[in-house]
This record gives structure tokens, sequence and C-alpha cells, in this order.
């Protein structure tokens, strides 16, 4: 027999079952923000005294201000206040800008420059090494006669600065010359804008290989390959590998170019390195395969060889394939995300610290080095060139080799 529930007990069972749905969805809801708020009345106090502010400045101030600056400018502080030289807020305008730069891509032709008023001319400041105005000549000191067309002048040096400075993929027509005067010696190029940034170089001098890694991009990685291969084919086995001012923090390009030297892992848990969080889990880990290039190392460094470099210089050292020569690295151990905001906006924050494969972490006190090679300030301003005449570390490095030999 069918028996037919009444309307009023329909609708008790219907609110019944809201409000044990509620309760739980409540519980739930309690449960995760207790996981997630570590400290609640300190949060709302933080939130109560930024709702002050912003009645007080509303009704007091005097003047008018833009909601959206105060809302980045908060964005900022917040983030400034970890007090971390990785952590940072990127506005929505800067986001690409910022994804092509951590890539090695840089916008522009390459060109730096700045309006002389004492001359009424436009001259150049800098040149970035292997960007199409390097390429095509332009030099520091030149003067940027005219771009696209149009004769530079005061009013509109700032819009044809830019036309230099910034874009990708476009062609800008630059006349530039020196300040002889003479009409003769000025020339005009035409310069695509948008470069990829040179990371890696390489020499052979005294049957001794050089590689210098200034940065670590997605093309780094490649043009080591190129390096060792060359040095393979010429039967050199002893390397100076220079990581002196390199900085980046892309680990995983790091990791590539630490397997390509190194044999399988036997120790700990076998990676070239694992980043571990605020909980102490490891949240990424690289392992090496049983390949390893038949050479020896010297890795020159200084203070200010940063985070994956310092990785790159333990894990040498870790894996007995050589000595680190120098100074001390800067100790910036920390891995990094780019966090996307509802608003277009982005946080760039440390999310973890880097573990090499057995010395472990190297933050806030850095890699030593096994032979101590101090440099100045000044020396350490003009690194980069193959000139080696004053360059004790490189000296010493030659001759821990030779030596050895």
């Amino acid at each position: 027999m069918t028996r037919k529930i009444s309307l009023g007990i329909t609708a008790i069972l219907v609110i019944a079952s809201i409000v044990i749905s509620s309760v739980f969805t409540l519980f739930f809801v309690l449960r995760t923000y207790d996981n997630l708020l570590v400290d609640l009345p300190q949060r709302a106090e933080q939130y109560l005294k930024l709702g002050e502010l912003d009645e007080l400045v509303r009704s007091e101030y005097y003047g008018d201000f833009d909601d959206s600056t105060v809302d980045d400018s908060l964005a900022t502080g917040f983030i400034s206040a970890l007090k971390d030289p990785f952590s940072f807020y990127v506005a929505s305008e800067d986001v690409e800008s910022y994804k092509n730069l951590l890539a090695g891509r840089m916008e522009g032709t390459g060109i730096n420059a700045y309006y002389d008023n004492s001359l009424d001319k436009m001259i150049v400041s800098y040149v970035y090494d292997d960007s199409p105005a390097d390429d095509s000549g332009i030099a520091v000191n030149d003067i940027i006669i005219s771009v696209n067309g149009k004769r530079v002048e005061k009013e509109n040096y700032s819009s044809l600065l830019a036309a230099m400075t910034m874009g990708f993929d476009k062609k800008v027509s630059v006349t530039f010359g020196n300040d002889s005067g003479e009409a003769s010696q000025e020339k005009t190029v035409e310069l695509a804008t948008g470069y990829e940034i040179s990371s890696c170089s390489y020499l052979t001098e005294n049957n001794i290989g050089y590689i210098r890694l200034n940065a670590f991009y997605s093309t780094t990685f490649s043009l080591f390959i190129e390096a060792i291969e060359h040095f393979r084919s010429n039967k050199i086995s002893n390397v100076i590998l220079d990581l002196r001012n390199s900085t980046g923090q892309n680990y995983d390009i790091a990791a590539q170019i630490i397997d390509y030297i190194v044999p399988v892992g036997s120790e700990g848990t076998g990676s070239v390195y694992s980043a571990r969080n605020s909980k102490g889990e490891i949240v990424t880990q690289y392992a090496s395969d049983s390949s390893a290039v038949n050479m020896n190392f010297v890795v020159l460094v200084n203070d200010r060889t940063e985070s994956a470099a310092e990785l790159v210089a333990a894990d040498i050292r870790d894996f007995g394939k050589g000595i680190l020569l120098g100074e001390t690295t800067a100790g910036y151990g920390t891995m990094q995300k780019l966090f996307s905001l509802s608003d277009g906006d982005a946080v760039y924050l440390s999310v973890a610290e880097i573990y090499s494969y057995i010395s472990g972490s190297f933050h806030n006190k850095g890699v030593s080095p096994d032979i101590v090679v101090e440099s100045s300030e000044a020396f350490k301003n003009q690194l980069g060139t193959d000139d080696f005449s004053d360059d004790e570390q490189y000296k010493t490095a030659v001759s821990y080799f030779t030596g050895k030999n």
C-alpha cells in the first residue's frame, strides 16, 4: 500500500535536510578557516586597522586620491613587509614584460639613452650585449639623430626613446652618429625589437676550457651543451666554470646543467636538488641520470653568485666533479613562483627553500670556496669581459690545472 506524506511533513523534511546540510557545510568551512587563519584575532585587528584608516582618509584627507592606486600600494606594501628580496607585487601592465624577463627575452632594441639638455641631443648611455643595437654597431656615447624618420628633439625625446626600448617583433629605423659633426659619419639602421639575453659564452686558452654563465634562462642549457661538446671535440678535460655575478632563480635549468655534468645520485634522496616548503615537505625534486662528462671543473664564485648558480656550484663539489674558488656566495637559496591575481596583477613569491645534493641548504649562509681568492668591488663591477690580465681568480684557477698536470 502506498502511503501519502502530507505537504507539511514534506516541508519539514526539506527544511531539516537544508539545516543538516548547512551545519555540515559550516563545519567544513570553519575547519578550513581554522587551517588557513593562523591567528584569527590578529587578522581581524589588521582588517579593523585598514578599515579605520580608510574611513579616516575618506572623511578627513584634504585632497583627492585614486582607489586603484591605494589598492596597488597596499598590495605592494603587504609583500614588501615580508622583507624578502625575491618576493614582490607585479602590476597587471608589467606582468607580461616580467614573464619575458624571466625567460631571458628583453623588449626593445637594446639601447638605453638620455637627453642631454646642454648639447640638445639624445646620447646612448648603454648597449646590451648581443642585442640588435649591439649587432648594428651602435655604441655608448653615440648620438641618436632620428627614430623612424623623426628627428630627435626635446619635445619628442620620450616617445622616440620608448620606440627603441619597448615592444617585441617590430622594426625601428634609427639614424645615429658621433660628435664629430660630420654628416658622413651618420648611419641609418633598421633594428628589430625583442631579443634573447646572452647567458652563456665560452672560449679555450692554454688547453683549458672556460665557460661563463651569467644567468639561467630557457636557452642556457643548450648553450652550455654547445660549449661542453666543443671542448670534448678538442679533447679538453679541464674546465673553468665562471659563476661570478651570476643570477637567476630557474633551478630546473640549473638542474639540467648539473645532471649533464654529474653521475646518478646515490646518497640521501639522490636528487640534484629538492625544494621544501615552510612545513618541511618536499614539493619539488630533480634526480640525475647515470651519464656524466669526463671533465674536471674549477668553479669561480663570488658574493654576487646567487640562487641557481649557487646550486650548480654546491652540487659540482657535492658530486666530486670539481672545486670552488673565490669568495663565499650570496646565500639566496629560495624558490619562487608567480601567482596570478583575479584583477590581472600578480605576486612573485618565495615558496620553498632549496637543498643541494649532499651539503643541503645554502640559504642565508652561502657556499664557501675551497680556495679563497678575494676581489675588489671595482673588479666585480667590470666582470664579463674576456680580458683576464687583472683577474687573479681566473689566474689561480689556471695555475690549479697547470700545476695539477
